[in-house]
């Protein structure tokens, strides 16, 4: 239960391929499916092992409240009649619910207050299983938006943006700015840029733009760098 933590949902895609969008939202949810079954599995292996420890505490409670059973009738047995121990506990008749669970009808009070002490185990048993478990899950979101950010932190930091912007993409074909393994964009876009159709005057608007140009040829920043007017 406590290694179901370690489960991620999201993937940082470090597999060295840059996918498109539709790849990138397909990886996601493949992702996502893979947690979740994984969730489901552990969830369900949880179940099965706190059920057959249920099940072996109840068995070694029920051998144990029939031998004390089986002893005290041969005692009755041995006993001369009106005698034995007056100070016997009285016993309860039967009980649909003591029979659902295994246990033998005509149980005495100590044996009924042995059974509801391992159910009070059981129920603060449960407690603990259940906040685990919750524990679990909130540490796979957050544990998972986490490696998310740092994978984008670590691409952020990976990016000489001077050496992109001193670069005359036309004349090498962008050769020279492969991303070092492991540092490739998580995805990249396509843009198409529509001019069959022309765009209506009322929406142009004549706006100057300085142009962009870095040292030592210009004066221009990084910081002033705007893809919608730049590019």
């Amino acid at each position: 239960m406590l290694s179901m933590s370690q489960v991620c949902f999201i993937d940082v895609c470090r597999t060295g391929d840059t996918k498109n969008i539709d790849e990138f939202t397909t990886a996601q949810m493949n992702m996502i499916k893979k947690a979740k079954k994984q969730i489901t599995d552990a969830s369900t292996q949880s179940r099965e092992n706190i059920q057959k420890c249920i099940e072996r505490v109840l068995h070694e409670l029920r051998n144990q409240i029939m031998d004390d059973m089986s002893m005290d009738e041969d005692r009755r047995k041995q006993s001369p009649v009106g005698g034995g121990n007056s100070m016997s506990m009285k016993r309860k008749e039967a009980n649909s619910v003591f029979d659902k669970l295994g246990f033998p009808s005509g149980m005495t009070y100590g044996h009924r207050s042995s059974l509801r002490k391992e159910c009070l185990r059981f129920l603060r048993f449960a407690y603990l299983a259940d906040f685990l478990s919750l524990d679990s899950l909130s540490k796979i979101y957050t544990g998972s938006v986490s490696k998310m950010i740092d994978r984008l932190e670590s691409l952020n930091e990976s990016i000489d943006m001077e050496k992109i912007m001193g670069t005359e993409f036309e004349d090498d074909g962008g050769s020279g700015m492969q991303a070092p393994r492991g540092q490739e964009p998580l995805f990249y876009v396509n843009v198409t840029i529509e001019d069959s159709k022309a765009i209506a005057e009322k929406e142009i608007i004549p706006v100057e733009i300085e142009e962009f140009i870095l040292p030592p040829r210009g004066t221009s920043e990084i910081k002033d760098f705007d893809l919608l007017t730049h590019v």
